[in-house]
């Protein structure tokens, strides 16, 4: 068995686009497996990665059994990263590379293979957060459903409910090849020319050198200080007791702002749940069908922020599908990667 990071699934196309930012970002391309025979749907991928870290080039890999063997082609893309994006930037991006892939799909897979206007929103985690927060922005067409893997909703109760933080004197001392100085300096850089679309998940370079990285990935990818650096971030601030304040310092860039009020509106206007009761409070109770997957026991995203969106969605007849894992953490469910059989899935697939 692979140990490791994983590897790309064969079969791919790889595309590239000029944002209105002027950011240069990717698509990754997975045509339905078995071949589409009429027009098919596709699933979207927005990557987790605490808004950090992470890429697009390896979906979760029981994405592709559940999924493109039941006749979805399948998007990955690419978004500008904190602590340089704001996490508006990060949704533009999103919005964008939608746009792009529903142009341009037809010629890439065959104007008979695809139908641009069936498509579903996927997410994990950050990309979690990302994917509800398309779904009320996106109409004519709507997505048909979003799919929220342990994804952040509720930004203010998640910062209630995980940043009450360890005393100094009780903290592991960090050690790490940057100081915590040096990442706290680096978790306000807003310098665009930093920006990076791609990066670690984790400690990648401790596991595989980046040639061996790159085979996997299937792109050119290099250990640069700059890509160290971006990777340290993001274990640091995962990691560290006040995660969701420094979260809150990389992704919404509270110095922008003129106040605290102003920030915390941001805040709300970020936060899926939020913008939800907002749209309702309004009249609107219009949203995709969504189902929400997560783990009772997660430390990172706790497990009430899917319980809360669910609720309030079926309370306004919205259909809403449940699974979750008892007692499972974060990122439970890369273990799912052939047949299973759990308390609240079962996958088959060859």
């Amino acid at each position: 068995m692979a140990t490791g990071p994983r590897s790309a699934p064969p079969g791919f196309s790889d595309h590239t686009f000029t944002s209105t930012s002027g950011t240069e970002l990717s698509v990754r391309v997975w045509p339905a497996d078995p071949p589409a025979t009429g027009p098919a749907p596709f699933i979207f991928l927005s990557h987790g990665g605490g808004f950090l870290g992470a890429h697009h080039f390896t979906p979760p890999p029981w994405v592709f059994p559940g999924f493109r063997a039941r006749g979805y082609h399948l998007v990955s893309h690419s978004y500008r990263l904190a602590p340089q994006a704001r996490l508006d930037d990060q949704l533009a991006d999103c919005l964008e590379a939608l746009a792009w892939s529903r142009a341009n799909l037809p010629s890439i897979l065959g104007s008979d293979k695809i139908d641009v206007d069936r498509y579903v929103l996927y997410g994990d985690s950050a990309g979690g957060l990302l994917v509800t927060l398309m779904g009320a922005h996106l109409t004519n067409p709507a997505p048909k459903a979003i799919v929220n893997v342990y994804g952040v909703v509720d930004i203010p109760s998640a910062k209630s409910a995980l940043d009450d933080g360890a005393p100094d004197a009780e903290r592991e001392p960090w050690n790490g090849e940057f100081t915590e100085e040096e990442l706290e300096a680096f978790l306000r850089d807003r310098d665009p020319a930093n920006i990076l679309t791609a990066s670690t998940a984790w400690r990648e370079m401790d596991e595989v050198s980046d040639v061996e990285l790159s085979r996997r990935w299937a792109t050119d990818f290099k250990y640069t200080k700059r890509v160290r650096l971006q990777s340290e971030l993001h274990v640091w601030r995962s990691s560290h007791p006040k995660s969701v304040s420094l979260f809150i310092t990389a992704a919404m860039h509270p110095e922008k702002f003129e106040d605290e009020a102003q920030l915390d509106a941001f805040i709300r206007s970020v936060s899926p749940l939020q913008v939800l009761k907002q749209r309702q409070a309004e009249g609107r109770t219009d949203y995709p069908p969504t189902a929400f997957l997560h783990g009772t026991g997660d430390t990172a995203v706790p497990v009430q922020q899917s319980y809360d969106m669910a609720k309030t969605l079926k309370e306004k007849g919205v259909p809403v599908i449940e699974r979750y894992e008892d007692g499972e953490e974060h990122v439970f469910d890369l273990k799912y990667t052939t047949t299973v059989t759990s308390g609240c899935l079962k996958f088959e697939w060859a």
